[in-house]
């Protein structure tokens, strides 16, 4: 909270400025859009005026004079330059079309505006001339707008300037002309061809950085505490759960599920895949996806499969798969590849199992990159001399990708749903499907395709070589029990293949999960 407290008072200054920025353009932009409305409707308000004159500087014209200044608050005065040489004015004894200096020259034929430097305390006013066949009609225009700029905030701390984009050295400006010095705060362009600029002291830029200390303050202790309140949930979540993960492996409470992987050309049970899943005491299951990452992350997942293994290797040996030769694959990470004393105690396990080491597959999972395939190349090959193999699953969609096929020497596949489910589409990764097939025969391996859930995917991927499949269409992952049941299922459905000729593939769909 101090941290933040401090940055944002740190940054103060610019702050302010940014603040008194937007304070000023918008008070300017009003301004802007009065002037512009003034200007705009100069040309046909002179063209009105000068029909009220005779352009003789007489009686008529100087009541008018007097009369129309007193009666229109934006006018502080008219004059008349007759073409007899005549002058007379609103206010006698004024001159100030003695300096002027042209602004816009045609704003139509007969109509200009001009700018004229008065005295010092007078400063300029914008001036609008009307010329015709009897005489000239000057128009002084009240910088009202500008003057309340200039007071609004302090008293001459802020200059106001008003000048052609093509000519900005003639300026119409209400204010301190020594802050023509400070740099420009805010700067537009109008359409007619007016710039308006705006420059501030330095006593207003330190007025409004005071201003903004004790907001700025509440303002960073308020984000820095959100932030605080935002770090401290994560990390009590985190905490919380890896608190709650070990309490379940403390009481066993990570089960296998079971999902079958089929042989369609022969409509036999290849064998199946392991699932983790949390059931915790009172309370239902725990989809994968709330905890798998995290506890690879965190290395959980160790003891985790250790557990599962135990319990999945006790379950299959009830199934009398040992005078079989059907799979049970486990899903590991590539830190238990690297360590062959992680799998030690698993591999204890099987050599007291009615199961073959050929019956047990690992399959490694590309979500976490390989820190040292030398070593899980060693591993892997003690495996395989005792008759155990190591499959790529989500093949292509990891870190190593096909790189980790050639350098670990593994020799079966399994092909992500991703590519699966673009069977029947326009999609291009069904191309990507294609070639993982082709370089999968190409190199003689064992493909296994995942996430197969209609009989179109099945039938494509059955001509297409890859006959070992698993998915939807085949079974849910479901719980022992009901794998059991499945089992047994399968073997009534293959005499029923057999003695009515149907073809594998339309009997999976028809039975459910128990």
């Amino acid at each position: 909270m101090f941290l933040c407290g401090a940055l944002l008072v740190s940054t103060s200054s610019y702050v302010s400025k940014l603040y008194l920025q937007h304070t000023i353009s918008n008070d300017a932009k009003n301004m802007l859009q009065q002037y512009s409305q003034q200007v705009d409707s100069l040309d046909s308000k002179l063209e009105t005026l000068s029909k009220l004159f005779l352009f003789d500087c007489k009686a008529l014209d100087r009541h008018q004079l007097k009369h129309i200044t007193y009666n229109d608050y934006a006018l502080r005065r008219l004059s008349l330059h007759n073409s007899d040489g005549s002058q007379c004015s609103s206010f006698e004894g004024a001159s100030g079309e003695n300096s002027l200096s042209p602004l816009i020259s045609t704003l139509s034929e007969q109509s200009s505006l001009w700018v004229t430097s008065g005295s010092r305390n007078e400063q300029s006013l914008l001036v609008a001339q009307w010329q015709g066949e009897k005489g000239s009609l000057y128009v002084h225009m009240e910088p009202i707008v500008t003057e309340a700029i200039r007071h609004k905030y302090c008293k001459n701390c802020v200059l106001t300037a008003i000048s052609a984009v093509d000519n900005p050295t003639v300026s119409f400006w209400r204010g301190d002309a020594a802050l023509f010095s400070q740099p420009i705060l805010f700067s537009m362009n109008l359409d007619n061809g007016i710039n308006i600029r705006v420059y501030v002291s330095p006593q207003l830029l330190s007025i409004y950085h005071s201003k903004m200390l004790i907001p700025l303050l509440i303002l960073g202790f308020g984000i820095g505490f959100i932030a605080l309140v935002i770090i401290r949930f994560f990390e009590y979540r985190k905490m919380s759960l890896h608190a709650l993960v070990e309490q379940g492996i403390i009481q066993r409470e990570f089960i296998p599920y079971y999902q079958p992987i089929v042989d369609v050309s022969t409509n036999s049970l290849y064998g199946c895949e392991m699932l983790a899943r949390w059931k915790r005491h009172g309370q239902g299951l725990i989809s994968p996806m709330e905890f798998i990452p995290y506890v690879e992350k965190s290395g959980q997942i160790l003891p985790i499969t250790e557990q599962l293994i135990e319990k999945a290797i006790g379950d299959v040996s009830k199934l009398n798969w040992g005078d079989t030769q059907q799979v049970i694959s486990v899903n590991i990470v590539p830190d238990q590849l690297e360590h062959v004393e992680v799998l030690a105690s698993s591999l204890a396990i099987l050599d007291e199992s009615p199961l073959l080491p050929s019956q047990l597959a690992f399959e490694v999972t590309e979500r976490k990159r390989f820190t040292n395939l030398s070593m899980a190349s060693q591993v892997i090959e003690t495996l395989r001399t005792q008759g155990i193999d190591v499959k790529l699953d989500d093949a292509g969609t990891g870190y190593g990708g096909f790189s980790y096929i050639q350098q670990l020497d593994i020799r079966s596949i399994k092909i992500d749903k991703m590519f699966v489910e673009t069977i029947g589409t326009a999609d291009l990764k069904l191309s990507l499907l294609d070639s993982i097939i082709a370089f999968g025969r190409e190199a003689q391996m064992e493909m296994i395709a995942e996430g197969v859930e209609t009989e179109e995917q099945s039938r494509y991927l059955a001509k297409h070589g890859v006959t070992l499949q698993q998915g939807f269409y085949f079974g849910r992952p479901m719980p022992f029990r009901d794998f059991a049941y499945y089992c047994k299922s399968m073997v009534s459905r293959k005499s029923l293949t057999k003695r009515f000729n149907i073809p594998p593939t339309l009997l999976y769909n028809q039975v459910d999960e128990c």
